[in-house]
């Protein structure tokens, strides 16, 4: 199957091409910051230059959590370019793009939105859990599972939530993530798991609530 992704929830915006067999070779382009509006269809432009949207298989876009604007951006572009060409769309987490494939069993994974706020998913400690808040609030969620002398792997970014950790006595041990450029992690995962729905059933998970919803008592989902 020959896949192109895109993925705006984990920092800048980014697109990438590439095929399960090989035979499309993996190429991928991401803007320069916070201008998913802006640069985001030249960044598609950039992977599509030699390849027309109607030879792909296949759309897989992150749906986040992670950044507010630039999901709802990427998860838009990724619909419209679905149903444009008639593909199917598979929906991939942030905190699947961000671990890779042979992550460890227990282990916790850090996505974050605005500043102050992060979410994680902590998983092999029982039944997944999955948090989002202040920092100090997701370290007290991660203890009521994790005991404190304990080890925990992480992925993404932990740096907000890991002083509230050390506090608790538990052991912060950062991993590398899946991929430095979040499309191909989106990708590669694609790839491997071939999940497809219709464009109607991908989903934007926002995590904790925009800013504007927590002030207006909208639940912004």
């Amino acid at each position: 199957m020959r896949w192109l992704s895109l993925e705006g929830a984990l920092g800048a915006f980014s697109a990438a091409a590439g095929s399960d067999d090989g035979a499309l070779p993996v190429r991928w382009a991401a803007s320069d910051g916070n201008d998913a509006l802006e640069r985001g269809l030249d960044v598609i432009d950039e992977v599509l230059a030699t390849d027309a949207l109607s030879s792909f298989d296949a759309v897989a876009v992150g749906t986040g959590p992670g950044g507010f604007t630039g999901l709802r951006i990427a998860l838009s572009y990724a619909k419209s370019l679905a149903f444009a060409a008639g593909l199917p769309l598979a929906g991939i987490s942030s905190y699947d793009a961000l671990e890779p494939l042979d992550a460890c069993d227990r282990r916790a994974t850090f996505v974050h939105g605005r500043a102050g706020i992060a979410c994680v998913r902590l998983r092999g400690y029982g039944n997944d859990l999955v948090a989002c808040g202040a920092y100090a609030a997701l370290a007290g969620a991660i203890a009521s599972r994790v005991a404190s002398g304990d080890e925990l792997i992480c992925y993404g970014s932990a740096e907000g939530t890991a002083p509230a950790l050390g506090e608790r006595a538990i052991i912060v041990r950062a991993m590398p993530n899946e991929a430095a450029v979040p499309a191909l992690a989106v990708l590669r995962r694609a790839m491997k798991r071939g999940v497809l729905s219709n464009a109607h059933a991908a989903t934007a998970d926002y995590g904790e609530l925009p800013h504007y919803a927590s002030r207006s008592g909208d639940p912004g989902r």
